[in-house]
């Protein structure tokens, strides 16, 4: 098949979508198709791939998403591509896998992030006469609108969320989770855990909870760092090492304020994150909206037991008490340090870890991939129908 994919940043370093799609991309070229990349911004020349640049309006950042979700279409279009897939940039595609989830889903979500009814009815106001956040919606709207043949939700939340607003139906959408190279973060890499631990000045005995992201608003480390004192009553050993490029200023100011400036530690952005999830004991991410975090399908994968939220895709697939927990409110501080504490007993934990890794078994990458390699090919069967039927009509 020649595929081609539209997408504003083509940058595997920035984590998350674009890493896995770099990986997809990749897989499908190795598997002898010819894959065509149309992206403003790339990280690198990528085997086996063809880029192309799509420069949008120069000025003005709504312009610039406008006219990038324009001009990449129509490169697209003009291409005679099998299949074009979009990842909600873009102003139409066959296939359409929206990474970022409902856009105006996360906008109302991730407001909760602001405590204070200031912050929040500031926050509000600022998006809602942001042209910027228009221009989001209104690119995210359009394949909906121009009929796009096949929907891939990457999580049950996010397939629920696209049923809800914009009233598809649910036997047009496929639920494909993300995959995680299960090779890569894989429990063999406890035997770095020394080595990282040491790195940091934390003792071999330490109960170490680990948060990875490059937006701790959004992802709840306030309330995490909120959660240590109530844990550091019953474990004097809990330590928090926050892995992230994110302003670290505000919350050691947090950290000190709560008494627990001496057990957060500030890693910024790392290399091989794979073994700083083995150096942990448990992943908390208690975010306000993820579509599905990729971060806590590689800590399963890393055998880590995970704590985060309803308001997570991924956290769909965590059986409650078994790989971890899923907690109703970000917020619930309390409840936060309760699920803590239940994985802080060593049996209980040396399970939940064993059935982490189980779970994320599921999901490799090969696994996800193939199955969007059939999600491509069934856009591919429904274009010679078409054709087959105009050739009998006439």
């Amino acid at each position: 098949m020649r595929i081609a994919l539209g997408i504003r940043d083509f940058i595997p370093s920035k984590g998350g979508a674009e890493r896995y799609l770099v990986d997809l991309m990749q897989f499908l070229s190795m598997r002898g198709h010819e894959v065509h990349v149309f992206a403003h911004h790339f990280d690198e020349e990528i085997e086996g791939l063809r880029l192309h640049t799509v420069e949008p309006f120069p000025f003005l950042k709504w312009l610039r998403i406008l006219s990038f979700a324009l001009r990449c279409h129509q490169q697209m279009e003009g291409g005679g591509f099998d299949v074009i897939m979009g990842v909600g940039n873009t102003w139409g595609a066959d296939l359409l896998q929206p990474h970022g989830g409902v856009h105006w889903k996360w906008f109302w979500r991730s407001l909760r992030a602001y405590e204070s009814p200031w912050l929040w009815g500031a926050k509000f106001l600022g998006r809602l006469f942001s042209p910027k956040q228009w221009a989001e919606g209104i690119v995210e709207d359009a394949p909906y609108r121009k009929g796009v043949k096949r929907i891939v939700a990457i999580s049950e939340m996010v397939k629920r969320d696209i049923v809800d607003y914009y009233r598809i139906p649910e036997d047009r959408i496929v639920v494909i989770y993300n995959g995680v190279n299960i090779e890569r973060f894989h429990p063999r890499n406890r035997r770095y855990r020394g080595e990282i631990r040491r790195r940091y000045g934390l003792k071999p005995d330490d109960f170490l909870l680990l948060f990875v992201s490059h937006n701790f608003r959004l992802k709840g480390l306030r309330y995490l760092i909120q959660a240590l004192p109530l844990v550091k009553r019953k474990n004097s050993n809990v330590k928090l090492l926050v892995v992230g490029r994110d302003k670290a200023g505000p919350y050691r100011r947090l950290a000190k304020k709560v008494g627990c400036e001496a057990e957060v530690i500030f890693a910024g952005g790392v290399n091989e994150l794979e073994r700083y999830y083995t150096s942990a004991d448990i992943l908390v991410h208690p975010t306000f909206y993820d579509a599905c975090s990729l971060v806590v399908l590689e800590a399963l994968a890393s055998g880590l037991p995970v704590i985060s939220t309803r308001y997570n895709g991924a956290g769909g697939i965590i059986s409650e008490g078994h790989e971890g927990f899923v907690l109703d409110d970000p917020r619930d501080v309390k409840a936060l340090a309760e699920k803590i504490l239940q994985l802080v007993d060593t049996i209980r934990l040396k399970e939940a870890s064993a059935a982490a890794r189980r779970l994320a078994e599921r999901y490799s990458q090969t696994r996800s991939y193939q199955t969007m390699l059939k999600a491509m090919k069934s856009i591919v069967a429904l274009h010679n129908d078409h054709r087959n039927f105009q050739g009998m009509k006439r």
